[in-house]
C-alpha cells in the first residue's frame, strides 16, 4: 500500500518506556530528519525500576544545529547492518547524532559526549506512523449518531443521516482538528483521508481539508481522496468532482458500488464507470485511491475489473485499492487470477483488518 505521491519529509519523535518515539524512516537511513522530537514520560522505565511520576509532555530537541540524543532504544530490525552491540530482547541501546535536522550517525549508547545532548533514559525511537486510509470527515460522530447494528450497512446509514443533518464546514473542521490532534499525540506523521464527496459535500469538505493541510504542515503531512459511488463518474457531477480533487491536489477515488443498483455487489456498469474514472484521472494527472469489494458477498468482484481497466486504458498514475475483503471468499483460481492482474497493473493494496473485522 503506502501513501502514493511525493515522498514525505522524514520526522523523528521520542517517548519514554513503552510510549513510542518515532522517526519516519528506518534508523539506518542517515538522512532521516529529527524534526519533530517529542517525549511522553511515564512512571516506569522499560520495566527496569520505578522513577518519579511525571506528567505527559512534549520533548523539544536542543536548539543548536548539532546535538546528540543519548541513551535511546531502537528495535534491532530497524538497524540491520549497523555496527552496534547485540540486542537485548530485540532492542539496541544507541546514541543519535543530529546535524542540521538530520540524523548523521547512529552509535552505541554511551559513545557520544555527555555535553552534546540529553540522556533520554532508555526512550524508544521508532519510525513515525503513517495512516494510509482513514476518514477524518466521519470521525467522532458516534455520540450523536450511533451505529446500533454494528455492521457496514448500519455505519453507512448512520453516516448518511449525520452528513445530511450536520456536516457544514465548521462541524467538519472541528472534528478533523480533533482527529488530527489525537493522531499527532500518538506519533502519526502522515495521513491520507477519504472525504465523502456526493454533492454538495465535496464543495464543503475539500476546502476544509485544504485549510487543515496548511494548518498542520510540518507536523502531519495530509493527503485527500474523494469517495463517491462509481456510477457518479458517468455523470457531470463526476467531472466536477474530478476538478475539485485536482484543485485540491488530491487523489481521485470512488467506491465500487452504484447509486443506480445498490443491491448489486458488482454493478453492471462497472467497466464503463471505471473507464470514465481512468479517463478523468488521466486527463488531470491524478492518482487513484479506490474502495473496492468491501463486502462479505462473494459476488463482489470489482477488483479484477479495476486491474483489467487500468491495463486496457494504459493508465500511468498510481492505483491504491482498499478493503478488498470479498477476495478472501473466492476460489483459489480466481484469487490467483485477480492477484496476477493486480500485479501486472501495478496496483497496491491496503487492508483494514480492525474496521472490517468489526463491521
Amino acid at each position: 500500500g503506502g501513501l502514493n505521491g511525493p515522498d514525505y519529509p522524514p520526522a523523528a519523535r521520542a517517548s519514554q518506556a513503552r510510549n513510542a518515539t518515532n522517526a519516519q524512516h528506518p534508523l539506518e537511513n542517515s538522512n532521516a530528519t529529527a524534526r519533530s522530537l517529542r517525549v511522553k514520560a511515564v512512571a516506569t522505565n522499560a520495566g527496569r525500576h520505578p522513577v518519579s511520576p511525571m506528567t505527559h509532555a512534549f520533548f523539544h530537541p536542543p536548539e543548536q544545529a548539532r546535538y546528540a540524543l543519548r541513551n535511546l532504544r531502537a528495535p534491532d530490525c530497524l538497524l540491520q547492518g549497523a555496527d552496534l552491540p547485540p540486542a537485548n530482547q530485540g532492542l539496541v541501546a544507541i546514541d543519535l547524532l543530529v546535524d542540521q535536522g538530520r540524523i548523521e550517525a547512529i552509535a552505541p549508547a554511551g559513545t557520544l559526549p555527555v555535553d552534546l545532548g540529553p540522556d533520554l533514559d532508555a526512550s524508544m525511537v521508532l519510525p513515525g506512523m503513517v495512516d494510509v486510509h482513514t476518514h477524518l470527515d466521519k470521525g467522532h460522530i458516534w455520540p450523536r449518531q450511533a451505529n446500533p447494528t454494528g455492521d457496514g450497512a448500519g455505519a453507512s446509514m448512520a453516516t448518511a443521516r449525520d452528513r445530511t443533518a450536520n456536516w457544514h464546514a465548521d462541524d467538519v473542521r472541528q472534528r478533523m482538528e480533533f482527529g488530527l490532534k489525537t493522531a499527532y499525540a500518538k506519533g502519526v506523521v502522515a495521513i491520507r483521508t477519504h472525504l465523502d464527496s456526493l454533492a454538495p459535500q465535496a464543495s464543503i469538505s475539500f476546502p476544509v481539508f485544504r485549510e487543515m493541510r496548511e494548518r498542520w504542515a510540518g507536523r502531519i503531512e495530509l493527503q485527500a481522496s474523494s469517495i463517491a459511488p462509481v456510477d457518479v463518474f458517468l455523470t457531470d457531477e463526476g467531472r466536477q468532482l474530478a476538478d475539485i480533487v485536482a484543485e485540491s491536489g488530491g487523489q481521485l477515488g470512488c467506491v465500487t458500488k452504484s447509486q443506480q443498483y445498490p443491491a448489486e455487489a458488482t454493478p453492471p456498469m462497472i467497466e464503463e464507470a471505471l473507464a470514465r474514472v481512468f479517463q478523468l484521472a488521466g486527463e488531470r494527472g491524478l492518482n487513484l485511491d479506490l474502495h473496492v469489494d468491501e463486502s462479505t458477498d462473494p459476488r463482489a468482484r470489482s477488483l479484477i475489473h479495476v486491474a483489467r481497466g487500468a491495463l486496457a486504458s494504459g493508465f500511468k498514475g498510481r492505483i491504491l485499492c482498499g478493503h478488498v475483503t470479498a477476495l478472501a471468499l473466492q476460489t483459489d483460481e480466481y484469487i490467483e487470477d485477480t492477484i496476477g492482474a493486480c500485479k501486472e497493473a501495478g496496483i497496491d493494496i491496503v487492508s483494514l483488518p480492525t474496521v472490517n473485522m468489526y463491521l
